[in-house]
């Protein structure tokens, strides 16, 4: 989880001075946050907001490709891929997943009912429940892959 992760660079030093020659790293990681997410931290814990974007340390994939060739790694493979788990059985596999998410920072003991009516409204499935199933909402989510090899340096 990479997006956690201040210090890049060194974290990827590590990697490399870590692995034996042939080695592979994998990494999966956000480079924004998609606003359904965003909105559900805003609106559903505006007091923890700050301190989850703080600790959020989100890079273009770009920029984390290069983090990974100046460490040395081949890049074989570096790609986005749509996220397809972003449905929920009930809203409290939701609260949890954005406690999860959050490093425990987002708090679900502060989530009211006033508040998630507020954050669910815009995705009701028509017949007055919320809808938890964020697959078909117009912000895909997706989430960036990068595989990498140590490689033998007399290539």
């Amino acid at each position: 989880m990479l997006h956690w992760i201040a210090d890049k660079q060194k974290a990827f030093k590590n990697l490399f001075e870590s692995l034996k020659i042939g080695g592979e790293i994998g990494i999966y990681y956000v480079d924004h946050l998609p606003p359904f997410v965003f909105n559900a931290y805003k609106e559903l814990n505006p007091e923890n907001l700050e301190c989850i974007l703080q600790k959020l340390q989100l890079e273009s994939m770009t920029v984390v490709e290069q983090y990974c060739s100046s460490a040395g790694f081949e890049i074989i493979s570096s790609h986005e891929t749509l996220k397809k788990e972003v449905a929920f059985e009930s809203t409290d596999s939701l609260l949890k997943w954005l406690w999860s998410g959050s490093h425990g920072v987002f708090d679900p003991s502060l989530v009211t009912e006033e508040r998630l009516s507020r954050y669910l409204a815009p995705h009701n499935s028509g017949d007055g429940k919320p809808c938890l199933d964020f697959r078909g909402i117009k912000h895909k989510y997706t989430v960036c892959r990068l595989i990498a090899v140590k490689p033998n340096k007399a290539q």
